[in-house]
């Protein structure tokens, strides 16, 4: 008589990669992929969805997008935002608040990689690389203002949108309009910073 437990779906290469990635000690260990147990990440038998799958970095950028569009009293208004948009995710929650997250757009943006962005306080974009800094005390001053009241509304947890001047990694100064909605994820209520970045022309 056949087994009435179902036979776990084969995967490709590009699924047990992205598996592996997001869910790195709950893998099964056998190099035959036919025989493996079904893991602890898949709660349904359906081959076409795993959780997390489609985030390598553990993050549900739309449902954080949703909850910044969705937000109670909106002290700032967006318009509309979509996958273009150059975005940082900063965790409140550890000390000196580190980028967790950024958009490829971003990474467009400012020229640099997320690998040299990741774990950084994003003040490093307000001054230029070494070696490249020409400004002037009349920008020096002005940033600080700008500057402050960043940090201030981050503090307070308040939304704030702003001109400030930032720096690419080829040292090239650009005015970014920076706009940051501080968000709870889940019931937890563990903290976010969502930053949008916009290069005024």
């Amino acid at each position: 008589m056949a087994s009435s437990t179902p036979t776990p779906p084969v995967l490709n290469p590009w699924e047990a990669r992205a598996l592996d990635h997001q869910f790195p000690d709950q893998r099964a260990q056998s190099s035959d992929r036919q025989s493996r147990a079904p893991a602890q990440w898949r709660p349904t038998q359906d081959a076409v969805i795993f959780p997390g799958l489609y985030s390598a970095t553990g993050f549900d950028i739309m449902n954080i997008l949703l909850q910044v569009v969705s937000r109670p009293n909106p002290m700032i208004h967006l318009g509309p935002v979509d996958s273009s948009v150059a975005l940082i995710l900063c965790d409140l929650e550890l000390p000196d608040h580190p980028i967790v997250y950024v958009s490829d757009s971003f990474c467009e943006l400012t020229g640099y990689t997320r690998k040299e962005v990741l774990g950084r306080n994003c003040r490093f974009l307000q001054v230029p690389p070494p070696g490249l800094d020409k400004r002037t005390p009349a920008m020096i001053a002005a940033d600080k203002v700008a500057v402050h009241r960043l940090r201030q509304s981050v503090q307070r947890q308040e939304e704030v949108q702003l001109q400030i001047t930032n720096y690419k990694k080829d040292g090239a100064a650009f005015m970014n309009i920076l706009s940051i909605i501080p968000v709870q994820l889940g019931s937890s209520g563990y903290r976010y910073a969502v930053g949008f970045q916009v290069q005024l022309e």
